[in-house]
């Protein structure tokens, strides 16, 4: 799959609208759906008893939801995001001042609340494992064709701004 959309980067002027959206996203949401559903009926150890830990496990994941869809609705904020990508216009208002990617960030916080939510210790490995793998397909796909593209713009910005953890810029 990642050589696919690789290919297809290649073959056209401009990012795809759609991206390595799937190769990121598919995995982090069947994997916390499996990850909640055998925790749910007891496959694995690490469901967490304390219910204050588990109001606070409550709380924290519903934050991160909520924010992981706050972030998606302004990732197109002060202008369209499709028509960014159709004009080749390098896209850093909006949710893009806190983050490269708010589109994937949105899945990586919304499925380390779902986890949250779910109170069992072992499934909160799954949030490092989606984080390593957003990392990974990232900068071995969009960011390469991104640089490429924008060339000193695009080097200047991924100095301000991070990857997947949302944050003010370093500007």
């Amino acid at each position: 799959m990642l050589l696919e959309i690789k290919k297809n980067m290649k073959n056209t002027n401009h990012l795809s609208i759609i991206g390595p959206g799937p190769a990121i996203c598919l995995p982090m949401v069947l994997l916390t759906v499996i990850g909640v559903w055998v925790s749910a009926i007891g496959a694995i150890p690490g469901n967490i008893d304390n219910s204050i830990l588990k109001m606070i496990m409550l709380v924290l994941g519903m934050l991160l939801i909520i924010e992981g869809i706050v972030l998606y609705f302004c990732a197109d904020f002060n202008g369209n995001l499709v028509d960014s990508i159709k004009e080749n216009k390098l896209k850093t208002n909006g949710s893009y001042r806190f983050v490269r990617n708010p589109c994937y960030c949105m899945f990586l916080l919304g499925t380390t609340g779902v986890l949250l939510i779910s109170h069992n210790w072992f499934l909160l490995v799954l949030p490092l494992v989606f984080y390593i793998e957003m990392t990974v397909v990232l900068i071995n796909t969009e960011e390469k064709w991104l640089k490429n593209l924008y060339g000193q713009d695009y080097v200047d910005y991924c100095k301000r701004v991070n990857r997947c953890i949302p944050w003010w810029s370093k500007e």
